[in-house]
């Protein structure tokens, strides 16, 4: 059995700084490490050793330095080492990247190909997809467990989604892009490290894959990137070092309740609609779950119709699934001036080939400006496979979109940790982008608008792929109510413990307040993964957000930037080693068990 892991050395984000003066990333000095969810793939990889004769193969695409990545996977259980470099290979975006690693896969017939979840730098996790689509195999991604049978040549895996987690059979050979608890994070050691060094790496080149050097690098990227934009907050980042508990609790509160309370964001409104102008138009692909339309699909609505005052051209809502005629009136009071509904019956899962397929066929029949999808589990994945099928540019997990005077698409995304947003163009069309849930606006709806409904049947009968055995939903109310939340407490790993999170929930409910966690409390399984808030979490507005032994980053303040007020408790006073304190408008230096309490009871008259 031929396994093979596609690795990414990545810059470690702790050490990236910024220049506010010249606006610029900081980049002497920072150290290269490989991405950590790559690593626990080389980990699994490994482990199938035990049950079957592997010849694990690490492959990694960069500058000859990259070595030093393979051969940390080496010391982790790799048999050899593959280094696709080459100048012509600079400036790769996905596609271009996912398109030289098939490259190098066709030629060694792997049975099962590994990639992480999505590299720590662009965060963008549209690598494995696409790799899977150039090659024509089936891809499941999220996965936290897997079961190899060798019986049947195929997986038993578990894969992490939004609102719950599912239980899937793929056929092997197979693309899987796995997640935290696929393993326990481990390092080598020097002995590991040794035995590493008598490994083999071999260097391929660009001729080595294809005659055609137009394939690979900038020249092969549909996207390109433009000046970055560095971030910088705007709270008032007040720090409150009072040695007297009760004055700091009663500074923090008094000073909440003099300020202004932040304008409500409220629903655009003045938007024209187009109906029935088909050429340059604005696609939405709409999920429709049990629990109904979420708030997050009339938000993707809103940013469309923004987008369509400058094409002049309708908003269609793309229904795969079992559509009902309340959830298509809800779209056309939300914006949509059409509803393509295609009924999902036969198709299998979201992310196999006939769901992929039915879209990609759609989207190459009718044209559009545009197609925006969630930036959630599903969503990503059918993104990253249209993209390669089609050949587009894809830009993913962005916050925003705009229009320029050149009608070109404007694709705002978050890198580096969030730390800054780089604007994306792509060279293709129709666009094709995917938005963070949360940061956007829906429109005020018009419960008296029409949309004109089509019903189309979509593709059935390819190559049967992933098998969908169990769906289990997440019945935890405060992962579903967080969109809507008033006041939320946010728990970070500086509580010390998963003993101490019950403490700070019952505060919390004392208030009426939900609790959220950041990345590293979810990857610890402290709290569930519906909870998690941040650039791969949700995304949230409350009016008050607590933040307790929270570092800050930006990865999870992202999440929280539409917060009317942000309060933190933190017991480190060192603004470069604890970004919160830029990034609240009140930060108490304490220990939270000592400060929590009696701040929750001094914010509690003022809350109403």
């Amino acid at each position: 059995m031929k396994v093979a892991v596609c690795i990414k050395q990545v810059p470690v984000l702790s050490r990236v700084t910024f220049d506010y003066e010249t606006k610029t990333i900081v980049r002497e000095g920072v150290p290269l490490e490989v991405n950590s969810y790559d690593l626990l793939a080389v980990d699994r990889a490994a482990k199938l050793k035990e049950q079957a004769k592997v010849d694990v193969l690490a492959l990694t695409m960069g500058p000859p330095q990259a070595s030093d990545a393979l051969l940390q996977c080496l010391a982790m259980g790799a048999d050899r080492g593959i280094l696709l470099t080459d100048r012509l290979m600079a400036g790769s975006d996905t596609l271009a990247t996912a398109r030289t690693l098939s490259m190098a896969l066709v030629q060694e017939a792997c049975d099962l190909i590994f990639c992480g979840r999505h590299s720590t730098d662009a965060e963008t996790g549209q690598v494995g997809p696409e790799l899977a689509e150039l090659m024509g195999l089936p891809h499941v991604s999220n996965v936290y467990k897997l079961d190899y049978d060798p019986g049947s040549n195929s997986v038993l895996v578990e894969r992490e989604t939004d609102d719950g987690h599912e239980v899937l059979r793929c056929p092997l050979p197979a693309v899987i892009c796995v997640t935290e608890g696929i393993m326990p994070e481990r390092f080598p050691n020097r002995a590991d490290m040794e035995a590493g060094r008598e490994k083999p790496i071999v260097e391929v080149g660009a001729d080595a894959l294809s005659p055609e050097p137009e394939l690979f690098g900038a020249a092969g990227s549909p996207t390109w990137v433009s000046d970055i934009q560095i971030l910088e907050s705007s709270r008032l980042a007040e720090v409150i070092e009072e040695e007297d508990r009760d004055a700091a609790v009663r500074r923090v509160a008094d000073a909440f309740a003099q300020r202004e309370p932040p304008e409500a964001e409220s629903a655009l409104t003045g938007l024209a609609r187009y109906p029935g102008r088909q050429d340059e138009s604005i696609w939405v692909v709409v999920e429709t779950p049990a629990s109904g339309l979420r708030n997050s699909t009339y938000q993707l609505l809103g940013k469309a119709c923004q987008l369509a005052q400058r094409t002049s051209s309708e908003v269609a809502a793309i229904v795969v699934g079992p559509g009902s005629d309340e959830a298509f009136r809800a779209l056309a009071a939300y914006g949509a001036g059409r509803v393509i509904a295609l009924d999902d019956s036969e198709v299998g899962h979201p992310t196999g080939n006939s769901y992929v397929d039915s879209l990609a066929g759609l989207v190459l029949d009718r044209q559009p400006y545009a197609v925006l999808l969630q930036a959630d589990a599903n969503g990503r994945d059918i993104a990253s496979r249209m993209a390669a099928r089609l050949g587009l540019g894809l830009t993913g997990d962005c916050v925003d979109l705009e229009i320029n005077e050149q009608m070109e698409l404007v694709q705002m995304k978050p890198a580096l940790g969030g730390n800054v947003i780089a604007p994306i163009y792509s060279k293709t069309k129709p666009y094709l982008t995917t938005l963070r849930p949360g940061l956007l606006t829906p429109i005020e709806p018009d419960w008296s608008a029409d949309a004109f409904v089509e019903h189309m049947t979509a593709a059935r009968g390819l190559d049967p792929d992933v098998e969908l055995l169990e769906r289990h939903l997440n019945e935890d109310v405060q992962g579903l109510e967080l969109e809507s939340a008033r006041i939320v407490v946010g728990v970070g790993k500086g509580v010390g413990g998963p003993e101490n999170v019950p403490a700070v929930a019952k505060l919390a409910e004392s208030i009426g307040a939900s609790v959220v966690c950041t990345r590293d409390v979810a990857d610890v399984g402290w709290m569930p993964r519906q909870t998690q808030v941040g650039l791969t979490g949700k995304a949230i507005g409350p009016e008050l957000y607590i933040a307790v032994g929270i570092r800050g980053d930006f990865n999870h303040m992202v999440g929280v930037q539409k917060s009317g007020t942000i309060i933190a408790i933190n017991n480190n006073n060192n603004a470069r080693r604890t970004p919160i304190l830029n990034s609240a408008d009140y930060t108490i230096i304490g220990d939270w068990q000592e400060y929590l309490e009696p701040l929750v009871d001094a914010l509690r008259p003022h809350l109403g």
